[in-house]
């Protein structure tokens, strides 16, 4: 995921799109991207008809996608009014962060386990790109730290090296991000990214790793809720 801006210089999400996704898949990201980042806003409805010129794809792949987000809670199916986008209850954040938490500290504990020796470099290459960003923190628009905060996030999720955590585990980020752009701009976090658990990883100790993990989520929770 990267951050851009759109046309009118507001920044959103750019998630990189395999070269042999489908079609229901690039729909996926690309209304994925936009929900998150707000550019389509809470509560909004999906016109179909003009989401398919827009993305140029027939209704079959986009039906696909919607039902995708719907599983992920990011859309709506009303019967009979059509297809919203869901509202941003702030109510919900300690509803995400109470499962999340426990989540993430398990996939950082199974990542620390789990994890080859194969994946070092790609694990400590991260941690120094991580950590030349935080060290420019205070310099960088609170959006643009979510670009080094997912690539924390999903690279623990895929070291984890369980395909079930891992998507649930993408489904709750994003959900947390939304909420996340609804309040960057006044977001402050001391840990910006999980360098710590990420390190704990590299040295195979779970448990450490899952402090770490769970210590960064009740982080982010303090901090959005101070925002909002």
């Amino acid at each position: 995921m990267a951050i851009a801006t759109d046309s009118d210089g507001r920044p959103t999400l750019s998630t990189p799109v395999p070269r042999d996704a489908s079609l229901a898949e690039r729909a996926y990201y690309e209304l994925r991207d936009r929900i998150v980042s707000l550019r389509i806003a809470p509560g909004t409805l999906i016109r179909e008809g003009e989401v398919m010129i827009d993305l140029k794809m027939s209704r079959t792949p986009l039906r696909e996608a919607l039902l995708r987000l719907a599983q992920e809670k990011l859309v709506v199916v009303i019967p009979r009014r059509g297809t919203f986008v869901t509202e941003i209850q702030v109510g919900d954040v300690g509803t995400i962060y109470e499962l999340r938490r426990e989540l993430e500290a398990v996939a950082a504990g199974w990542a620390a386990l789990r994890r080859r020796e194969e994946d070092l470099p790609e694990i400590e290459e991260l941690i120094a790109r991580l950590s030349e960003l935080e060290r420019a923190s205070e310099l960088a628009d609170a959006r643009s730290l979510l670009v080094g905060d997912q690539e924390a996030h999903h690279l623990i999720y895929r070291l984890c090296a369980n395909k079930l955590l891992e998507d649930t585990l993408k489904s709750f980020y994003f959900q947390a991000t939304r909420v996340w752009f609804l309040a960057a701009g006044r977001v402050t976090m001391n840990d910006p990214f999980m360098i710590d658990a990420l390190k704990a990883v590299v040295q195979g100790d779970a448990e450490s790793a899952q402090t770490h993990a769970r210590a960064h989520s009740n982080a982010a929770e303090a901090a959005i809720r101070a925002a909002l």
